[in-house]
């Protein structure tokens, strides 16, 4: 409850007092530390979990130090328990565990690795897995992979528009025009809008709605 709550010195406090620790104490501090700022000291307190041997880590554990492992930029560590979880604990990889990893080489502007991962992958890909890799590609600048991944969220759906902007965003931030009229020519072959924003101004103490305008082809990255 602590954790949940973003106290997670009282989440430590309570778990370092009980006497008896089950796996999912273990995990909701676990989890608890790596969502809150905290992934070094998460990480570090899993480690003393398998260094005890009294508790069997589970699928939970594995999403959590996953996670810390991504935040912290651990990414050998993150590579390394990913292994474990499969060869030495027989945990079958659900769609969480194949996104913190994709998450995680995201970060680490690995995303050439992080495309042939989700290829591998034992199972098909959800929009998720694709839209964490398009997101790092628009933080590392990586069209290339960014069309890469597009293309694989258009084959589960094509009217989804925030995926044609994040990608036609990614164009207009290096300035490649061509390619962001292109994706914008995409809109509307297939029919898909944006929808527009709105505003709140208050002038003279009345509120007013202003609607932004829905435009597909202006040189004005979307948020």
């Amino acid at each position: 409850m602590y954790a949940k709550c973003g106290s997670i010195k009282g989440a430590v406090e309570v778990f370092q007092g009980m006497k008896e620790k089950d796996v999912t104490s273990w995990n909701s501090v676990i989890g608890g530390l790596a969502r809150n700022g905290h992934a070094e000291e998460s990480i570090r307190l899993f480690e003393e979990m398998l260094r005890l041997g009294k508790i069997t880590p589970d699928e939970i554990t594995f999403v959590q130090v996953l996670i810390a492992c991504g935040h912290a930029g651990k990414v050998d560590k993150g590579r390394s328990y990913f292994d474990m979880m499969i060869n030495k604990y027989g945990i079958v990889p659900n769609m969480k565990h194949y996104g913190c990893i994709v998450d995680m080489l995201g970060r680490a502007g690995l995303l050439t690795e992080a495309f042939q991962f989700i290829d591998k992958m034992n199972v098909e890909p959800n929009g998720i897995i694709w839209r964490t890799l398009l997101g790092a590609c628009a933080l590392h600048g990586n069209i290339e992979i960014g069309k890469r991944a597009t293309e694989r969220l258009m084959k589960l759906r094509r009217d989804e528009s925030g995926d044609y902007v994040l990608l036609s965003n990614m164009y207009a931030a290096v300035g490649e025009w061509g390619g962001f009229e292109k994706v914008r020519q995409v809109m509307d072959d297939y029919g898909v809008w944006k929808e527009p924003g709105y505003s709140i101004v208050e002038p003279d103490n009345k509120a007013v709605i202003k609607l932004l305008s829905r435009s597909r082809s202006s040189h004005v990255p979307e948020s």
